[in-house]
């Protein structure tokens, strides 16, 4: 209970009953998901997955910017964060949309929906750019 309380509140709304109901992959795909439409909801942005969310977070001109990219540090993390948010979709959401899912522990489960989660916090603090 007390992890799950500490994950993203838009996490918990799409993950915590299937979580709870013994579906910890769907939980995660979901969280997963989540991730991807908030994005395409905050740039408007057209498509889906890594693909859009490189065009959200990339270099030069981007719509979501999560750092001071005047400085090289914050296009280091800008950078790191684009290639964090495509990941995730990669890696985790384009697997379960296209085939079944597969066992899943609930540490392993954890550990992803605590990935959505912090990329979600990231999109709180993240400032509009082009």
């Amino acid at each position: 209970d007390a992890r799950l309380a500490a994950l993203h509140p838009k996490i918990v709304e799409v993950a915590e009953q299937l979580f709870r109901s013994d579906h910890p992959a769907a939980a995660v795909f979901e969280a997963a998901k989540a991730v991807n439409n908030r994005v395409k909801e905050m740039t408007g942005l057209p498509g889906d997955g890594q693909g859009m969310i490189g065009v959200a977070f990339k270099d030069d001109g981007p719509t979501l910017v999560l750092a001071d990219l005047t400085t090289q540090t914050g296009r280091d993390i800008q950078a790191g964060y684009r290639f964090l948010f495509m990941g995730s979709q990669q890696a985790i959401r384009n697997p379960a949309a296209h085939e079944p899912f597969g066992p899943m522990d609930d540490d392993e489960a954890f550990e992803l929906l605590g990935l959505a989660s912090h990329l979600m916090r990231k999109l709180d603090q993240a400032s509009r750019g082009n």
